[in-house]
């Protein structure tokens, strides 16, 4: 017999966990999967600060747009108790006309935004990829992106079913332009930092 036949108890033990790490890594909670990860590196924080600008000028609160539809948060942590999860994108994006936006003086947050984009780092590859992908497409996030500082590559990928379905990828010299953001044009070669 488990130690935990409850398994909203074991979560609640898990985000203890969670709660007690320092501020030098990350810890998160994927359908269950605790993991930890150091702090990303600089490369990391410069392409997350490129790609926020960048969205936050064509379709957010920072842009010209008279009422902005998206609001776009830096590692917020997001919270789903039916899937077991409690995760940090290094992106995501609330849209007001389809989810409307979170409490910004929340957190953990619990509505479930509709886009979030993953950094990739040596470290946490595997968890993003893994884990964590399969966790934001039964939480209900509606599309993924994985970015690459590395390959400097972006891979896309749309929730069906709860599944994330790998969709459109994207190279240094090429422009993205997916879902939910078809209408951009986000020009990578100026997006992946250099050096």
């Amino acid at each position: 017999m488990s130690a935990y036949p409850d398994l909203a108890a074991y979560f609640f033990e898990m985000e203890k966990l969670v709660e007690a790490q320092p501020d030098s890594v990350i810890a998160e909670i994927a359908r269950g999967a605790y993991a930890m990860s150091p702090r990303p590196r600089p490369r990391h924080g410069a392409l997350q600060a490129r790609l926020t600008s960048f969205l936050e000028g064509a379709v957010g609160i920072g842009g010209t747009l008279e009422a902005p539809d998206w609001l776009f948060v830096i590692e917020p942590e997001i919270r789903s108790l039916e899937t077991f999860s409690r995760l940090v994108p290094d992106l995501a994006g609330w849209r007001r006309s389809t989810t409307g936006w979170p409490d910004l003086d929340a957190t953990p947050v619990s509505l479930i935004p509709d886009w979030v984009a993953e950094i990739l780092s040596p470290a946490t590859e595997s968890f993003d990829r893994g884990p964590k992908k399969d966790a934001y497409g039964l939480m209900g996030v509606g599309w993924l992106w994985l970015l690459d500082p590395d390959t400097r590559t972006v891979e896309t990928f749309a929730s069906v079913r709860s599944k994330m379905i790998a969709g459109p990828a994207f190279g240094a010299s090429d422009h993205v332009s997916a879902p939910p953001f078809e209408s951009l044009r986000l020009p990578l070669d100026s997006m992946f930092p250099s050096g």
